[in-house]
């Protein structure tokens, strides 16, 4: 029976000394790591908006209810103190999980600038192609106005996204969150509303 108290009392002292070990070590990375994501998202702001010179969120002010809930971020980008682009963060369900993708639309012209994929779980050399340049480009310069579709062979009109081979799922999955990023982006900074 002693036996037993001392192993238990000796596991005990082990798992306080870990856990403090573990939040000490998790108090110290903390910040870094929320560091790195931040400059991660800054970095995609420039690849997905160029132009602007400053992007700040405004998801209180423009993610009011009902809206479709694949939006997590609005984004204003500014240029010289003026509106000029907008910025979605969103995420859909994938084949493997979520997709976090980053959507981005010129006010001006109304169209879209381009997408990044920002993280993903999705089937190596599959649907993990999603990250690739190679589809991503597929979305340039798409106009705001006409939802976009998935095609399984070469697109035939202009809204036509030609879907990675073998990942219609996850073609269509970054193509759903694009398409809520462009009804919220018609409805409230389409051509004659500016922010």
């Amino acid at each position: 029976m002693r036996e037993i108290f001392k192993l238990s009392l000796f596991l005990l002292l082990v798992a306080g000394i870990s856990g403090a070990g573990l939040s000490y070590v998790n108090d110290l990375t903390g910040p870094l790591i929320e560091k790195q994501i931040l400059q991660k998202k800054i970095d995609s702001f420039k690849e997905v908006y160029p132009q602007a010179d400053k992007v700040e969120n405004e998801s209180a002010a423009w993610l009011k209810a009902p809206y479709d809930p694949s939006l997590k971020e609005v984004n204003i980008a500014y240029r010289s103190g003026a509106p000029v682009g907008v910025l979605y963060a969103v995420e859909t369900k994938g084949y493997s999980g979520p997709i976090s993708t980053l959507v981005g639309f010129d006010i001006a012209t109304t169209k879209l600038t381009a997408i990044k994929v920002l993280s993903q779980r999705e089937t190596p050399g599959l649907g993990a192609k999603a990250k690739e340049s190679a589809f991503q480009d597929r979305y340039k310069d798409k106009n705001s106005a006409v939802p976009l579709e998935v095609s399984k062979t070469a697109p035939t009109r202009e809204n036509q996204i030609q879907a990675i081979t073998a990942s219609t799922i996850t073609s269509k999955a970054v193509t759903k969150g694009v398409n809520a990023a462009r009804e919220h982006f018609t409805a409230n900074f389409g051509k004659g509303k500016l922010p």
